[in-house]
């Protein structure tokens, strides 16, 4: 058999870099992505979403289904394409979340320092930390390197059985390795003592370099879910010691212990309900007066995420975040267009809608009468879709999207406080976790049907509770027991094969 050639892909960006193309099927996103240029394919690369598109500015490519060449000028798809010669591409705008900075004191010196690690599907954030005082010294926050292999959990795993998993690995421990050189530097550190890593069961198995494809397939078997521990060297980056916090279950992992730990939930006055809402809507009821704690998963999908959404993104700069009928109802630097007043990140021009953004828009949708109970658009609306922002539209597509997303979480939400024995009327305090509940209209959230309406007067919205309990167990020596009896007194429940799941969630598809 011929080898395959191998060439070198000049890639254009702000200045040039060049990518060995191995050839035999490789396509230019894998290519990419290998290489450690990230930049979004929420499909996985199956042609699906149209957001890898590069323009071909020298050379050829050929497109995989039909051997169709495409010359300079024209645009493709790089999930889509093999490289059949040297080429330049244009990229296209790479999302990198704005990451709060504090400010260094002048001719301060940092002895001893520990990073709390949340590794998202989505985002990826750390937290350095001082461990003398426990001050937290620096946030950064970015888009996970590892969306080039797709938007979601299970496009991630399918990527591994693929046999992907070392380049997952390698996506994350560069990213990782790159955030702890920027703390680091700005900080004159030696080095990091110690790193927390929080992060769903999947993100955590390419973490450690873990193939996760037991779990794409029943029953679902993740190769561990307790709390591990590495040397630096283990994972080839500079710190002494990397713990990973322990999970539940395939889809109920560290990100949720660690929130489950952060706001103390066992140790609450009354029954309460936990929910993360992302890709997966990871969800947990405290039945106080049984002691049990019953968790459960919901695949969303990554609509919330601004992924699968025509003008979706996820939270950076120019994303709409905000949407509402009433000027007054927003921040001071809000936008007018049409009927409408939004928000952006940063104040920037809008260039897309995020998850928060999306759920606010379908509220006015409904307001406005632009979308019946059943999700379709009004007739004026049904081909062009409905206008949120100067080129910006929310779809038919875009609004049946997000009836699966939220019907998937108001339905797991619904079956776990039945499989407790509880209505949403004997909780006490509802905790709406994650980036996105941090930002969430609550009363629009309840309107569309992504909350149940009795949650809201009850609701309490903590922010990031992954990162903010990695952060907690640097300098909380009881934090770690904590995840533990967390761990030890749960049930995992599989919707699956609960007989209410399916009914519900059809009963709640509408509006």
């Amino acid at each position: 058999m011929k080898k395959s050639q191998c060439h070198d892909m000049l890639i254009f960006m702000e200045s040039s870099v060049n990518i060995t193309f191995l050839g035999g099927g490789e396509t230019v996103l894998t290519a990419l992505a290998r290489t450690g240029i990230a930049f979004s394919a929420p499909c996985g690369g199956r042609g699906v979403c149209g957001k890898c598109r590069l323009t071909l500015i020298k050379g050829t490519v050929r497109l995989v289904e039909t051997g169709q060449e495409i010359t300079p000028g024209d645009s493709f798809l790089a999930c889509r394409a093999r490289a059949s010669t040297d080429i330049i591409v244009s990229l296209p705008n790479v999302e990198i979340e704005d990451s709060p900075l504090a400010v260094m004191a002048t001719g301060r010196k940092i002895r001893r320092a520990g990073v709390g690690l949340d590794i998202g599907t989505t985002t990826v954030q750390a937290r350095l930390i001082c461990l003398d005082t426990g001050e937290s010294l620096e946030t950064i926050s970015a888009l996970n390197d590892q969306r080039s292999f797709g938007a979601d959990v299970m496009s991630r795993i399918d990527a591994a059985r693929n046999g992907k998993t070392a380049e997952l690995f390698a996506a994350i421990n560069h990213q990782v390795k790159d955030i702890l050189k920027q703390f680091t530097d700005k900080w004159g550190l030696s080095g990091i003592e110690r790193c927390t890593v929080s992060g769903n069961t999947t993100m955590l198995h390419f973490f450690a370099g873990e193939n996760p494809s037991g779990m794409g397939e029943a029953p679902f078997t993740p190769v561990f879910l307790e709390e591990r521990y590495f040397s630096g060297e283990d994972l080839s980056l500079s710190v002494k010691q990397i713990i990973l916090l322990p999970g539940i279950s395939a889809f109920v992992g560290a990100d949720i212990v660690s929130g489950l730990a952060f706001v103390d939930i066992l140790n609450c006055d009354e029954s309460s309900l936990f929910v993360d809402i992302g890709t997966n809507g990871e969800i947990a009821v405290w039945d106080k007066s049984k002691k049990r704690l019953l968790c459960c998963s919901t695949a969303a999908g990554p609509c919330f995420e601004g992924a699968e959404i025509s003008h979706g993104m996820g939270a950076v700069n120019g994303a709409i975040n905000r949407i509402s009928l009433k000027e007054d109802m927003l921040a001071a630097n809000s936008f007018r267009y049409g009927p409408l007043f939004y928000t952006t990140l940063g104040n920037a021009q809008a260039c897309g809608i995020n998850g928060t953004g999306l759920i606010d828009a379908i509220a006015v949708m409904r307001k406005l009468g632009a979308i019946d109970e059943t999700g379709a658009l009004a007739a004026c609306y049904a081909l062009s879709g409905f206008p949120v922002a100067d080129g910006i539209v929310v779809t038919q597509q875009d609004v049946r999207r997000f009836q699966l997303a939220k019907a998937a979480i108001f339905s797991g939400i619904k079956v776990l406080c039945k499989k407790a024995g509880l209505e949403p009327a004997h909780i006490g305090t509802a905790y709406i976790a994650g980036g996105l509940g941090f930002f969430l209209n609550l009363e629009n959230a309840a309107e569309t049907g992504l909350l149940p309406c009795g949650l809201i007067s009850k609701a309490a919205v903590p922010g990031n509770t992954s990162l903010k309990g990695a952060v907690k167990s640097l300098t909380d020596p009881a934090f770690l027991p904590r995840c533990r009896e967390i761990v030890s007194c749960s049930s995992a429940i599989e919707l699956a094969l609960n007989s209410d799941f399916a009914q519900c969630f059809t009963d709640n598809m509408g509006f």
